[in-house]
């Protein structure tokens, strides 16, 4: 085998195992869509909670978090906390 050959050789390997990651890559992309879209059907249900829903998906706690925002899912809990910069309302006598 000449270097020429050695040379197409090296670039026609490369060219396959890098058709075989992007292969890999777009499937891995269709796995995840289809696991947050799971997740967010799951959370808008009510079926189990977030903290549920973090022990059998492969996410942490904040990002199972971010996804059911990302799908609009509702907070369990409206919020509380009021800002110390918003204006109080005049009491009412």
């Amino acid at each position: 085998m000449t270097s020429t050959d050695d040379q197409q050789a090296a670039r026609d390997r490369l060219a396959e195992l890098s058709a075989a990651y992007t292969e890999a890559e777009a499937k891995l992309e269709a796995a995840r869509v289809a696991l947050n879209a799971g997740i967010v059907d799951v959370l808008k249900a009510r079926t189990l909670g977030p903290s549920e829903v973090t022990r059998i998906v492969p996410y942490e706690r904040q990002h199972v978090g971010r996804v059911a925002k990302a799908g609009g899912v509702p907070p369990l809990r409206e919020r509380t906390v009021v800002s110390a910069k918003a204006v109080p309302e005049p009491p009412t006598a």
